[in-house]
């Protein structure tokens, strides 16, 4: 829960457990207010890498399902990384 106008961050743990090198070749929010910073070098096989999000409510209210979505080398290729909170109006 945060109240309207704040900013949140989430930061998600990739896990490399395939037989290569792991490639983000792009990561996407669904909307402007859901910001991704993720490693643009491949990660090596064992390691492990954080995805970070942030969320600004901006003039948001109520409950919230945000979404971030990855476009990698491995299959399958898209994955989805999901936020979900509540915006509280002060």
């Amino acid at each position: 829960e945060i109240r309207q106008g704040e900013s949140i961050s989430a930061e998600f743990l990739l896990k490399n457990i395939g037989d290569a090198p792991l490639l983000i070749r792009s990561a996407k929010g669904s909307c402007g207010c859901t910001v991704p910073e993720w490693p643009r070098q491949a990660i090596k096989v064992g390691e492990d890498a954080i995805v970070k999000v942030i969320f600004n409510s901006g003039k948001k209210e109520g409950k919230q399902n945000k979404t971030v979505t990855l476009v990698t080398n491995a299959i399958p290729s898209v994955n989805v990384l999901t936020i979900k909170g509540n915006v509280i109006i002060p």
